[in-house]
């Protein structure tokens, strides 16, 4: 390693942090510029961290400068000829690498695995973050039909918002992701841009651009590990701009984004604001996967309440959408969550 630490703390206050999990950096045979290039990039974009999530490949973290002042969450993107995932948290090769690193292109999941669930769960048991990528993008979506949902802590709800086929591919995840948390699965949705080099519209090429989808993680500071903590917590949100508190209030008792409100019951008033959003914007609560309530905001309005009951039986997961007024998407939180699971 050149001497760059992943767990450098940059901000030792609690909050809100913008970043992006799915970034290539020349690592990866598909990308165009060296790690602190890229973190530079990432930073000029107004993002709080990124996370490299090289092509079977961990070769970028040693060219991270010393005193690069951007935190990096060191991750790699298992790239497999029937699906891709992001592995986070490790920035050294681990046994379970064996066979995937220094394999540039997509592969065959290695012989010594009888299934993709085995090697998550052997991720797992490291203390690792597995997350899915693009899980419904032809042809790069995910095939491994016998996956252990257990063993996905995190899908990539929003892949990319630059390349076409997402308009319809990222939808599709989001109806994905809502059918594993009905079943009972919390799997925490992250987005990342899939950055590998920016839009080139005269050579017909689309490129990316970095933060775009952003995910806002609330960490108790800003360094790799606790972005990951956060991630951990369900703590986050994806957005293509907008920036949102969500909060429920029951019993006096308040819970943000990732909480369990347990067994409470009652009324519960949800509470949320919207910033850096064009208007008007159509802001709804879900309760599992059905629209329960929703609100408009014009002029120069920001927040809104919306209600619920629980009642004793209750077991439910809530989350806030935000849409422009032509329908499109904007952000989508992750649930807070009643006596779930």
């Amino acid at each position: 390693m050149a001497g760059y630490s992943f767990s450098k703390v940059f901000n030792y206050q609690p909050g809100w942090y913008s970043g992006d999990f799915h970034v290539h950096t020349d690592a990866s045979m598909d990308g165009d510029y060296p790690p602190h290039i890229v973190a530079g990039i990432a930073k000029a974009e107004g993002l709080d961290f990124v996370a490299f999530t090289d092509h079977n490949s961990i070769d970028g973290f040693p060219g991270l400068y010393e005193n690069l002042d951007f935190p990096v969450v060191p991750g790699i993107e298992v790239t497999l000829d029937k699906g891709h995932f992001n592995v986070f948290g490790m920035e050294d090769h681990r046994q379970w690498m064996d066979g995937i690193v220094g394999n540039p292109r997509e592969i065959p999941l290695p012989a010594r695995y009888q299934s993709v669930t085995e090697l998550m769960q052997l991720t797992s048991q490291e203390g690792l973050i597995n997350s899915i990528n693009h899980p419904m993008l032809n042809p790069w979506d995910w095939l491994f039909e016998d996956t252990n949902i257990q063993f996905v802590h995190c899908v990539e709800l929003w892949n990319d918002l630059y390349w076409p086929d997402n308009a319809t591919a990222n939808p599709k995840t989001v109806e994905l992701w809502t059918g594993w948390l009905n079943d009972g699965y919390r799997v925490v949705a992250i987005g990342g841009s899939d950055y590998h080099y920016p839009p080139r519209p005269e050579e017909g090429l689309f490129g990316e651009r970095l933060g775009q989808p952003t995910t806002f993680v609330y960490s108790t500071n800003l360094s790799a590990a606790a972005i990951l903590d956060g991630v951990r917590a369900g703590r986050a949100y994806v957005s293509r701009g907008p920036r949102v508190d969500f909060q429920a209030l029951i019993n006096g008792k308040s819970f943000m984004i990732g909480d369990d409100m347990g067994d409470e019951v009652g009324g519960v008033e949800f509470s949320a604001s919207i910033a850096d959003h064009q208007e008007p914007v159509l802001v709804q609560v879900v309760r599992n996967g059905e629209v329960i309530a929703e609100s408009g905001l014009t002029g120069e309005e920001t927040s809104v309440q919306l209600a619920d009951t629980l009642n004793p039986d209750s077991c439910a997961w809530y989350r806030l959408e935000v849409f422009d007024d032509q329908g499109e998407a904007l952000t989508i939180t992750n649930p807070i969550f009643a006596n779930f699971g």
